[in-house]
């Protein structure tokens, strides 16, 4: 199973975060765009495992003293690699809680053995891949807010083209 968890998104910053991306594909030539329904803020990239117990106490472990978290819609920005762009929309707010969260559940995955380095958290909503777009000052962020209470395991499938992300695990905090 391919896997990762993530902050997933309500359905009214979903529609927010989905606005700002119909503009971002307007004023670009090429990418592919993130499905409507996909959008989330990645904590942690698993890959290939089955160890669904082990990711499972993890998690459980990574939030056991979690308060919830404030966090909102910030920027547009991107990263490249290699000459490809990744555009994303960022993540603002109660940040050092998100961290904190992150760097337990790092420890609790390399305790288990399921993971090997520690990646660094640039929290974001990822828009589009391969994106080739010019100037991007005039998509207007909507000052959209919302309170983190779960992080997820999510399974990514590829069904007739198409990335589907299927809850596997919660933990509410």
């Amino acid at each position: 199973m391919r896997l990762f968890i993530a902050v997933p998104l309500p359905k009214d910053v979903q529609r927010a975060v989905w606005s700002v991306q119909e503009e971002l594909l307007r004023e670009s030539t090429a990418g592919r765009f993130v499905p409507q329904g996909n959008h989330h803020i990645t904590v942690r990239f698993l890959g290939e495992s089955n160890a669904l117990a082990d990711i499972a106490d993890a998690m459980h472990e990574a939030v056991k003293d979690a308060r919830p978290f404030l966090l909102r819609l910030g920027e547009l920005g991107s990263f490249s690699h290699g000459g490809a762009r990744t555009s994303y929309l960022s993540a603002v707010g109660d940040l050092d809680e998100l961290y904190r969260i992150k760097e337990t559940l790092d420890a609790a995955l390399s305790d288990r053995g399921l993971i090997g380095a520690k990646n660094r958290l640039v929290p974001h909503i990822t828009l589009a891949r391969a994106v080739e777009h010019g100037d991007l000052s005039r998509i207007a962020i909507p000052n959209t807010a919302f309170t983190v209470r779960s992080i997820v395991l999510f399974e990514s499938t590829n069904e007739h083209g198409r990335m589907v992300y299927t809850p596997v695990h919660t933990e509410t905090f």
